[in-house]
């Protein structure tokens, strides 16, 4: 006998072809009068037979048939009231709420700079920077009673020009300015210079502008020697070399006035082309001299007339000495 799941199974099985009988013939009753789609007039299935369309594409075609793409091209009006005098207009049916009436249009207000008063900067790069303003007023004096005025411009100019005057011309460096004008802090200082498009100086030309200015000394080569010495008139002088101790030690005995590494002469150094400092060896005030004193080795021609050049348009004379170890120098 079978057993009750294999009839259960059976009887599924009979149950679902009849099922799936009465649904084809229900199936097929429709397609013999299927509904279209009301714009290409395409049959539908049965499983869409409730729907308008058969695809979205038809769906859009029937929906924006009258529909106006372009505003441009829309001629609807409707009445709403000016957003300024509240007078009544006829307005195109996009327009918003904050829409203005002709008359209001044309009484425009004109909008003038805060800080040049004109309607058009006429420097536009100086009214751009107002939030300088105020730090050229707390640490350079610019007046802001100019401010809002065509003077502004002279007065930008004036604190702009002062300050390429002292960091160029008089070769003042940063950390000089900053203390001067009572800035606390160098690095916004740099940045206050870069807002007023002042070009910087390089790496090399800050080096030898502190050496002009006395404050970073010349690097020491240990293999001479060196060390401090006392003049005939109580004078502490550095030098570099036994050539120049020598030489000291002959102008002692002379009692010749005489100075070590005091000048800072600018000069035009022709092999690297750059503008160097030179720091001659000695200077004698009465006789107006500089003396360089230079070994074979250490001697560089080229370079020494550029020197000599330089002393000579400065109004000193000049006298260069080699020395050779254990023989009379050479001038």
């Amino acid at each position: 006998m079978k057993g009750i799941k294999q009839l259960q199974k059976e009887w599924g099985r009979i149950g679902g072809k009849s099922l799936k009988e009465k649904w084809q013939k229900i199936i097929e009753e429709y397609n013999k009068k299927p509904n279209h789609c009301i714009v290409c007039r395409k049959s539908l299935s049965y499983y869409k037979r409730k729907n308008k369309f058969c695809s979205c594409s038809c769906s859009a075609k029937h929906n924006c048939k009258n529909r106006i793409f372009k505003p441009s091209e829309d001629k609807r009006t409707k009445i709403i009231k000016c957003v300024k005098c509240g007078k009544e207009i006829n307005a195109n049916i996009r327009a918003g709420k904050f829409t203005k009436c002709d008359d209001c249009k044309k009484n425009k207000k004109t909008n003038f700079c805060k800080y040049c008063g004109q309607e058009k900067c006429l420097r536009s790069d100086v009214c751009r920077k107002h939030q300088l303003f105020p730090a050229l007023t707390n640490y350079f004096g610019f007046d802001e009673s100019k401010i809002g005025t065509l003077d502004i411009y002279e007065e930008f100019d004036r604190i702009r020009n002062k300050l390429i005057e002292e960091y160029w011309d008089k070769k003042v460096s940063t950390t000089d300015l900053a203390k001067k004008y009572q800035h606390n802090h160098n690095g916004n200082f740099n940045k206050i210079l870069d807002a007023l498009n002042i070009s910087k100086r390089t790496f090399s030309e800050s080096v030898s502008n502190a050496i002009f200015n006395g404050k970073l000394k010349t690097p020491i080569n240990p293999i001479y020697k060196h060390g401090w010495h006392t003049t005939w008139d109580n004078k502490k002088v550095f030098y570099r070399s036994s050539y120049e101790l020598k030489y000291a030690e002959e102008l002692d005995e002379q009692k010749t006035e005489y100075e070590m590494e005091s000048l800072r002469i600018l000069y035009w150094d022709s092999q690297k082309q750059i503008q160097r400092v030179a720091i001659p060896d000695f200077y004698l005030p009465k006789q107006n001299k500089i003396v360089e004193m230079k070994s074979p080795w250490t001697l560089d021609e080229q370079n020494m007339k550029d020197k000599e050049k330089a002393y000579k348009e400065h109004g000193y004379k000049f006298e260069l000495i080699v020395k050779i170890q254990g023989c009379n120098p050479t001038v």
